[in-house]
């Protein structure tokens, strides 16, 4: 899906009361050129996409959240929308067959519950971008959901290729198993923070009760994994949203302060629960 350029144009100009001619100005460019992308008749460079994005994210005028208001736009208009971060374009179906295995809930498709939380994830990629689904039929499927537990942490570290020690424990094959009977699996989002926790109690480190206090003081959020080709088909795309330079920036001063807080929140939570709960060992025995 191309970005919806045209109809972003039109907002931008509205929003700062500025004609076509006068954001031709701003931007350098022929008034032909945009009338060209206002009717959809060629297709924006990158350079273009830059400089408008740009111009409407930190103009003199008036600052222009663009992404901020799209995505109002979407959650007007349907039922639920998640977030994919894209580090390049997504050109025709969606397909399972190329997605990786060593990921948090293995092989799917995931989408986040936040623009911010998705973001995180490919701002550093200039070609990157955010697209918005509706998943309203996602309701209709077999879902499982997972919280920060004991449950979640196997998986993850199962998926993360972590319990290789493990592989013949009938506990982690029981959970793995189970997962095929879903459609969706609604699960916490780990960070690099909760994967170096992940790597301790995988390793005997810390014990599962420090393991979820701490994960859970650095709690991100949950993601929607599309385990199925059921369950791709009933997602859509409705709006692709494009990561100027400066929101990019943005984008990581945030993610580097919320790191932070998360790091001494992790301190705080495994001091708590020293010494308090299973080693791995203990649980796989």
């Amino acid at each position: 899906m191309n970005y919806s350029v045209s109809k972003d144009i039109q907002i931008v100009c509205k929003l700062l009361d500025i004609s076509y001619s006068e954001l031709s100005n701003y931007l350098g460019v022929a008034r032909s050129t945009v009338s060209r992308f206002l009717k959809n008749e060629m297709k924006p460079s990158n350079m273009f996409l830059e400089s408008f994005y740009s111009f409407a994210y930190s103009n003199p005028i008036r600052p222009i959240r663009l992404n901020s208001l799209k995505i109002q736009f979407a959650l007007d208009n349907y039922n639920k929308v998640l977030f994919h971060g894209a580090k390049d374009v997504i050109e025709g179906e969606i397909d399972l067959d190329h997605s990786r295995e060593d990921v948090d809930i293995g092989e799917g498709f995931y989408l986040g519950e936040s623009f911010e939380q998705s973001s995180s994830y490919v701002f550093m990629n200039k070609k990157s971008s955010i697209y918005l689904f509706d998943v309203s039929k996602l309701a209709e499927l077999k879902v499982k959901e997972l919280n920060v537990s004991l449950e979640w942490m196997l998986l993850v570290s199962y998926y993360r290729g972590q319990l290789k020690d493990y592989s013949d424990s009938s506990l982690i094959n029981e959970l793995v198993n189970n997962l095929s009977n879903y459609d969706v699996i609604v699960a916490p989002i780990a960070d690099n923070n909760m994967y170096e926790i992940l790597s301790q109690f995988a390793r005997g480190d810390i014990t599962d009760k420090q393991a979820i206090s701490a994960l859970s003081a650095s709690h991100l959020g949950k993601q929607h994994v599309l385990k199925t080709k059921k369950a791709v088909q009933s997602v859509q795309i409705v709006d692709r949203l494009y990561l100027c330079k400066e929101e990019r920036n943005d984008i990581e001063a945030v993610k580097r302060e919320n790191a932070l807080i998360a790091e001494d929140k992790i301190k705080i939570a495994k001091e708590e629960y020293r010494r308090v709960g299973k080693y791995i060992e203990e649980i796989l025995k």
